[in-house]
C-alpha cells in the first residue's frame, strides 16, 4: 500500500513538472491577419460568388466567417464561410454569399482557432445590384463583386456565374 502512495506521488509530481514545461501554442507577438477582400461597400447578392482574400503571418490555419455588426460596437458571425483554410503568408478562396438579409454592415472575419488573432474586411453590401444606366448615374458604382469589370454571363446573370463553385483544392471544377 505505501508503495502505491509513493508512485503516486512520484507520478503525479513528474505529471506537473511535464505540463509546466510544455511549450504553448503562440505565435509571434505582432502577428496579424489582414483580410483584404471583398472590397468596402461592394455589393454581393445572395448565392453569387463572394471573393475572399487575406494575408497571415501567423502560420496557422484559419476559419473564415461572414459577419455583421451586432449595434453595440462588436459583430455578430453568422455564417462559418470556410474551416480550416490556408495556413500560407497570402490565400484567397470563392464562396458563395449565404441567404442573409440585405444590409451594409456585412463584414468577413478571418480568425485562427488556438489563438484568436483575427481580422475583418472592410464592411460591404448584401443586397440587389444598383440599377445600372442613365438614371443610376455614374456613381452607381461597378455592380457585383469588387472590380469595375464585372459582367453578366450569356444568361444575364451576374458573372462569375453564381453556378460556378471552387473545389475544395482550388481548381474549378471543369
Amino acid at each position: 500500500m505505501l508503495r502505491t502512495r509513493f508512485l503516486s506521488v512520484t507520478a503525479a509530481s513528474l505529471i506537473v513538472w511535464l505540463g509546466s514545461a510544455a511549450p504553448a501554442v503562440s505565435e509571434p507577438p505582432d502577428a496579424t491577419i489582414a483580410v483584404t477582400s471583398p472590397a468596402a461597400d461592394s455589393v454581393h447578392p445572395v448565392n453569387s460568388s463572394l471573393f475572399v482574400g487575406w494575408r497571415n503571418d501567423t502560420g496557422q490555419e484559419v476559419d473564415v466567417w461572414l459577419a455583421q455588426d451586432d449595434g453595440a460596437g462588436g459583430t455578430q458571425r453568422l455564417f462559418k464561410l470556410a474551416s480550416k483554410a490556408s495556413s500560407k503568408p497570402t490565400s484567397e478562396l470563392v464562396t458563395a454569399v449565404p441567404a442573409v438579409p440585405d444590409g451594409t454592415d456585412y463584414t468577413v472575419e478571418v480568425t485562427t482557432r488556438d489563438t484568436g488573432v483575427r481580422g475583418y474586411s472592410a464592411s460591404f453590401e448584401v443586397g440587389p445590384v444598383p440599377a445600372a444606366g442613365p438614371a443610376a448615374g455614374p456613381a452607381a458604382g461597378p455592380g457585383v463583386g469588387t472590380g469595375a469589370d464585372a459582367g453578366t454571363d450569356s444568361r444575364g446573370a451576374p458573372w462569375p456565374s453564381p453556378n460556378w463553385v471552387q473545389a475544395q483544392d482550388g481548381h474549378s471544377p471543369r
